[in-house]
């Protein structure tokens, strides 16, 4: 859907009418916005939560001084367990 509206912005950004003028902001904004939000999802946002992981990681590691797994810190995994104890 994404790769499909910036294809159809793209011939509007070429075009020299009248019309086509006071078009190109708004065709050029969505491009880009497309384009910056596929980024943050599909690249910045598994980045930021595995170094989130990670801090976590660390941290725990400081606090008990034994060697921990990214599973053990994980929230979900933690409430599973949890649940299927009681």
């Amino acid at each position: 859907m994404k790769k499909k509206i910036a294809s159809v912005t793209s011939p509007l950004l070429l075009e020299q009418s009248r019309q086509a003028q006071f078009l190109k902001p708004m065709a050029i904004s969505i491009s880009y916005g497309i384009v910056l939000a596929t980024f943050l999802t599909l690249l910045m946002l598994p980045l930021l939560l595995s170094l989130s992981n990670s801090v976590k990681v660390f941290f725990k590691w400081l606090r008990t001084g034994k060697k921990v797994s990214k599973e053990e810190v994980e929230r979900a995994i933690l409430e599973m367990k949890k649940e299927s104890l009681s």
